[in-house]
């Protein structure tokens, strides 16, 4: 439920491009509204050419009326979700979970604000897109197991009791996640005229693949962001409306999304001392242990020079050792 989906008394966008800049013209007399090609709302109307040709040009100004909590939003989610869970011997086991999924919508948030606003009132399907938390593609795995060194174990199992002791007893667990990115979201800052009280104004899109020929991941370069190989997105294909004109493009692109994300977090462990009235524990703890990294800050701003430009790297391993003392 938004409020915004049913802005009551905007003009339609045919008006925009009708009348563009007369419709900041002021309406006070038939005379006024005869030179500006409308007609006069109603005797002693006082306004503008933008006001005169809402529905209801007797509500003062030229703001739209909410419907509070409009039921016009929607929102579909479809996925295909498969799970496992094994115990492959003693001591080791593994969990996944795989989800392939598509999440659409028509507003972002129930919240009240312009950004939030449908493009076009009276024509809610240009505000179909995916959902902002739409990520068609996750992987999840994590696993424990105990590792064969030592006594009882595959290997050195019949070893020395300093050196069972310095490589028995040791288990590792991990969490990794494998996730792609969700869709990137387009504006355009093209003026409107003042008279215009719908939604923020968008690119122009062309069709077709909307991401750079030849872009290669391992090409990035930080030093340089506006570098020909750091161009992701194919900027040919997009351009800024006519002024007062609306864009024909959509708010997201599901060809065009951000980087998705590698990541594998590794635990080392092993009990010094394991005795019934207290242990001693020692801990290795890798996180994002192979040092995966992941291209972000994708310029979607068509007005910017590094429109169409990956401009930022994120991730780093970090290892962190921890001992601990239970009793």
């Amino acid at each position: 439920r938004n409020g915004l989906l049913r802005a009551i008394n905007q003009i339609r966008a045919e008006d925009l491009a009708t009348y563009g800049r007369t419709l900041t013209n002021a309406v006070t007399n038939e005379a006024q509204a005869r030179a500006n090609g409308i007609a006069y709302p109603y005797p002693g109307f006082r306004g503008t050419v933008a006001s005169a040709l809402r529905e209801y040009p007797q509500v003062f100004g030229n703001t739209t009326i909410q419907d509070y909590g409009a039921p016009l939003g929607f929102s579909n989610y479809h996925s295909l979700q498969v799970s496992f869970n094994r115990q492959i011997k003693k001591g080791t086991s593994i969990f996944g979970n795989y989800v392939w999924s598509k999440a659409l919508t028509n507003t972002i948030s129930s919240m009240a604000s312009k950004n939030n606003a449908p493009f076009d009132y009276y024509n809610l399907k240009l505000d179909k897109t995916f959902s902002d938390g739409d990520i068609p593609h996750a992987l999840k795995l994590t696993f424990f197991s105990d590792l064969p060194f030592g006594r009882g174990k595959t290997l050195l199992g019949s070893a020395p009791a300093v050196v069972n002791h310095l490589v028995g007893g040791w288990n590792i667990s991990g969490i990794l996640n494998y996730i792609g990115g969700t869709a990137l979201s387009f504006g355009s800052s093209t003026p409107l005229s003042n008279g215009w009280n719908g939604g923020s104004n968008r690119d122009n899109v062309l069709a077709g693949d909307l991401r750079a020929a030849g872009f290669d991941k391992s090409n990035f370069n930080l030093g340089n962001t506006s570098a020909p190989s750091n161009t992701y997105i194919d900027k040919s294909k997009f351009s800024q409306p006519a002024p007062l004109l609306l864009g024909t493009g959509a708010r997201r692109f599901g060809q065009l999304r951000g980087f998705g994300t590698m990541n594998e977090d590794l635990v080392l462990r092993k009990a010094i001392l394991n005795h019934d009235r207290y242990r001693w524990l020692i801990r290795a703890e890798l996180l994002n242990a192979f040092n995966r990294s992941t291209l972000a800050g994708i310029n979607t701003n068509v007005n910017n020079a590094l429109f169409g430009q990956v401009t930022n790297i994120t991730g780093n391993r970090q290892i962190q050792l921890v001992t601990r003392f239970e009793f």
